[in-house]
């Protein structure tokens, strides 16, 4: 019985999330729709959750900064006005960016959200989407680093394959990027860990 009571009791004590986790500040610099914002987030939490990742989001103001952001898998999103307009195949560049720093680890993206609803405007892609695949786009950088990939979610440029993809919910990271994020993710709570 004792057996059977210490069984139930690790059981019950795991916790319904086993994959790796991360929190995401969003920073609103500017107007921005709250429905938009929250649509977005749904949509870059659920591309990350279909790798086993979960994303607690956070308030701005909580977020740490430096080594201590980096330790803690926290990052911080920027929403920007403005960015330039995109014309032709989109640039991820006029999109977004990560910023990348030796010394402190890379946890800081701006997404320009103004250039991201005017391309979903033109490509009649949902904003909200759009946008929470540029968040994911931004966050990949913070995980992977700079560069991007020939097909996948870390493209350079997204063509009309990519946004109908968007559309459907179907642009994805691929599997050898998946990887490297838990990877990522796993090492830092291990050097962390072995602080202590």
């Amino acid at each position: 019985m004792q057996a059977t009571a210490w069984v139930c009791a690790v059981l019950c004590a795991t916790p319904l999330f086993a994959g790796e986790r991360m929190s995401v500040s969003v920073c609103t610099m500017g107007r921005l729709s709250k429905n938009v914002m929250a649509g977005a987030e749904a949509e870059a939490a659920a591309l990350f959750h279909s790798m086993d990742i979960e994303i607690v989001w956070a308030r701005c103001e909580a977020a740490p900064i430096g080594e201590e952001a980096a330790q803690q898998h926290w990052f911080t999103i920027r929403l920007r006005d403005g960015g330039p307009v995109v014309t032709g195949p989109a640039s991820l560049d006029t999109l977004g960016e990560a910023f990348f720093s030796d010394d402190q680890g890379s946890y800081v993206a701006d997404v320009y959200y103004q250039a991201s609803q005017a391309l979903a405007s033109r490509q009649q892609v949902e904003p909200a989407a759009l946008l929470g695949y540029v968040m994911a786009h931004e966050l990949g950088h913070l995980l992977l680093g700079p560069g991007h990939a020939p097909n996948g979610i870390m493209r350079a440029a997204w063509d009309s394959k990519d946004l109908e993809a968007i559309r459907y919910g179907s642009l994805k990271f691929t599997g050898a990027e998946s990887a490297r994020i838990h990877k990522v993710l796993q090492d830092t709570v291990s050097r962390t860990a072995s602080a202590f």
